[in-house]
């Protein structure tokens, strides 16, 4: 699932974007007894706005171009360049087939 909450940013082509927060529970003697943990987004900024040199969430390019031409049609994928949130952003990772990326998720 890291496409859903991965970027390229300038450091690093695959920077997780995502965090945990764990809440360790005490009993009356302070003694560990149990523990919650919260999955959350940390950057939800990215999705509006990159830097130069960034892109958006794996995922938005690995749909573009995975896809099939029935999934396109259907729910109304092009290119990266024709989406107002993917535009600015660099479409391509040296190394990286974004189309057998998607095909490995499904």
């Amino acid at each position: 699932l890291e496409a859903f909450g991965n970027a390229k940013t300038l450091r690093n082509n695959n920077s997780s974007r995502f965090g945990k927060w764990i809440e360790v529970i005490l009993d009356q003697r302070n003694q560990i007894c149990g523990a919650r943990i919260t999955n959350y987004l940390l950057e939800k900024s990215r999705v509006v706005h990159q830097l130069s040199g960034e892109r958006n969430y794996h995922i938005f390019y690995l749909m573009c171009a995975g896809c099939s031409p029935e999934q396109k049609a259907k729910y109304k994928i092009t290119s990266p360049e024709n989406f107002e949130y993917l535009s600015s952003t660099t479409a391509k990772i040296d190394g990286v087939d974004d189309a057998d990326e998607f095909h490995q998720l499904t």
